[in-house]
C-alpha cells in the first residue's frame, strides 16, 4: 500500500520541483479518470488544483506565450492560452513565470480566423470575436442575442452570491452558412445546429439545413433558441460560474442552458432575458402535462431527469422544467444547490455512471438541497408548468381538438384537449379511454375536429367542455 502511495505521488513531486510550496496533501489522493475523455492525450495521473500562477510555453505555431494554469494531471499542465484555447503541455516544457496573463487582443484574433477562415467576414463586439458566410441577417441577429446574455447572466449569477467575471479572454463564435459546411468542419450526426467546444472555447452554427424543413419560421425559431443555449455554455464557462472542464450533473448542465435560452421571434429577435419562460421547451412538454394531471405524479420522470447520464430531446425539456421550478418556487434553495455546483474544480464531478447509464451521485446531491421526496416535487413541477403562459410555435398551424364523452351514472361527462398534430391527439385520447373501466369504455363517444389554427381550436374545445358538463 505504502508504495502504491508513493509511486502514485513521483508525478506530482516532479511537478512540485518547478511549483515549490503548491501542492498540498488534500491533492495527492485525487485520481482523475482517462484525459482523453475529456480530449487531452496524456496519461492519467494525480491530479492538483492547488499549483497557480502562469508559465511561459509555446502554441500551437511554436511561439512563446504567457500561459494560465488550469490544472496539474501528472507529469503535464493543462494550460489556458491568451486565445481562451486549452491545451496540455509536459511540464519539462514550461517555466514557471511571474510574467500577468494577458489575452489576445481581439484585432489579432479576428485577423487570425480570417486567415483560417479564408472568404469569410469578421466582425468584433465588446465580448466576441464572429467569423461568417451566413446572411448578414442571420449573423446580426445571432451577434446580438449572444452579445446581451454576457451582462445578464453575469448579473443573474451575481444575484445567485456567485463571483462573476467580465470573461478573460476574447469569445469566438463561427457561424456557417450551410448545414453541409459545418459538417466537414465539425463531424457532427444530422440534426445538431451548433455546439460549445470547451477545449476549444468556441461556439459553432449552421444557419441553412441540407433538407429544407417543412416550417421554415418553426427551423428558424428552434435554430436561433439553440444558438442561445451554447451561447449560455460558453458564457458560463467564462465568466467563473462553470469552470472549464468541470463535469455538472446532465440534468443541471443543460437545463441551465435552456434556462438561459429563451429568445424572441419576429421582427427583431432577442434575448428575452434569464427564467423566461422557454417556448419550445413547454411545446415538448405539452403532451406530458396533458397526459398526466398533476395528482397522478409519481416522481419519475424527475427521477429519470436527475440520474440522466446522457439526455434525449425531451430530457431537454424535462431538465429545463425541474430548473425552472426551483429557480422560480424554490429560489434560495436553489441558489445554495448553484454556488455549491459552481465550485466544482477541472476534472471533477459527474463522472461516475452504473451500468443503466445513471449517476447515483446527482440523485443524492439533488435530494441533499431539494429533498427525496420525487413524487411530491414532481406534483409541484406540473402544477407550476401548467400555471405558466407561453407562446406556442405551432399556434398559426392547423390544431385539432380531440373530445372524449363518457356516460356513467346516467351523467354525461366529457373531456377535451387541443393538440398540433392528429398523432397526439389520437395518442391522448386513447390514454383517456385506458383510464376508465370496460362499461365506461363502451359508453363512450370519441371525436376529433380540426380546425385553421390554435386560437379556433381552443375557442371550440372551451364551449364543448362547457356544453358536455
Amino acid at each position: 500500500m505504502r508504495t502504491c502511495q508513493i509511486a502514485q505521488l513521483l508525478p506530482l513531486l516532479t511537478v512540485a520541483t518547478l511549483f515549490v510550496g503548491e501542492v498540498h496533501a488534500q491533492d495527492r489522493s485525487i485520481r482523475v479518470p482517462d484525459p482523453r475523455a475529456f480530449g487531452f492525450n496524456i496519461p492519467p495521473g494525480v491530479i492538483s488544483h492547488s499549483i497557480q500562477g502562469n508559465v511561459e510555453a509555446r502554441d500551437d505555431e511554436g511561439e512563446k506565450v504567457i500561459a494560465k494554469i488550469h490544472v496539474v494531471v501528472g507529469t503535464h499542465l493543462i494550460l489556458m492560452l491568451p486565445d481562451g484555447r486549452l491545451v496540455s503541455r509536459p511540464v519539462s516544457e514550461v517555466q514557471k513565470t511571474d510574467r500577468r496573463f494577458v489575452p489576445i487582443d481581439k484585432k489579432v484574433l479576428e485577423s487570425r480566423l480570417a486567415e483560417q477562415f479564408p472568404g469569410f467576414k469578421t466582425r468584433t463586439s465588446r465580448h466576441f470575436v464572429f467569423v461568417y458566410n451566413t446572411t448578414q441577417q442571420f449573423a446580426e441577429v445571432s451577434m446580438r442575442i449572444l452579445e446581451s446574455m454576457v451582462p445578464g447572466m453575469i448579473g443573474h449569477a451575481k444575484g445567485q452570491k456567485i463571483t462573476a467575471h467580465e470573461p478573460d479572454v476574447p469569445l469566438v463564435c463561427i457561424m456557417f452558412s450551410t448545414e453541409r459546411e459545418f459538417r466537414e468542419f465539425s463531424e457532427l450526426p444530422p440534426g445538431v445546429v451548433a455546439y460549445y467546444d470547451t477545449n476549444e472555447n468556441y461556439v459553432v452554427m449552421h444557419e441553412r439545413p441540407s433538407n429544407p424543413p417543412l416550417k421554415q419560421d418553426l427551423y428558424m425559431r428552434q435554430a436561433i433558441s439553440t444558438i442561445a443555449h451554447e451561447g449560455a455554455h460558453q458564457i458560463l464557462h467564462n465568466i467563473g460560474v462553470q469552470q472549464r472542464l468541470s463535469r455538472w450533473p446532465m440534468w443541471i448542465s443543460e437545463g441551465i442552458a435552456e434556462y438561459y435560452a429563451p429568445t424572441d421571434f419576429g421582427k427583431r429577435m432577442k434575448w428575452k432575458g434569464s427564467g423566461v419562460i422557454n417556448d419550445m421547451r413547454m411545446f415538448e412538454l405539452e403532451l406530458y402535462l396533458k397526459a398526466k394531471d398533476a395528482d397522478q405524479a409519481d416522481g419519475k420522470m424527475l427521477e429519470d431527469t436527475i440520474g440522466a447520464g446522457q439526455l434525449t430531446s425531451t430530457g431537454y425539456a424535462s431538465a429545463w422544467a425541474v430548473t425552472h421550478y426551483l429557480a422560480t418556487r424554490k429560489k434560495a434553495d436553489f441558489n445554495r444547490f448553484m454556488k455549491k455546483v459552481s465550485e466544482t474544480r477541472p476534472l471533477e464531478g459527474a463522472l461516475s455512471t452504473n451500468t443503466t447509464g445513471v449517476v447515483v451521485e446527482n440523485r443524492e446531491q439533488f435530494s441533499e438541497f431539494f429533498g427525496e421526496d420525487f413524487a411530491a416535487i414532481e406534483t409541484d413541477i406540473v402544477t407550476h408548468l401548467m400555471r405558466q403562459p407561453y407562446d406556442h410555435p405551432f399556434s398559426e398551424f392547423a390544431h385539432f381538438v380531440a373530445m372524449l364523452q363518457t356516460r356513467s351514472n346516467n351523467r354525461t361527462q366529457g373531456v377535451a384537449n387541443v393538440f398540433h398534430s392528429r398523432e397526439l391527439a389520437l395518442r391522448w385520447q386513447q390514454e383517456q379511454l385506458r383510464r376508465l373501466d370496460a362499461d365506461q369504455q363502451q359508453a363512450s363517444q370519441a371525436e376529433l375536429k380540426m380546425f385553421a389554427n390554435r386560437v379556433l381550436a381552443v375557442q371550440y374545445a372551451s364551449q364543448w367542455l362547457r356544453t358536455n358538463n
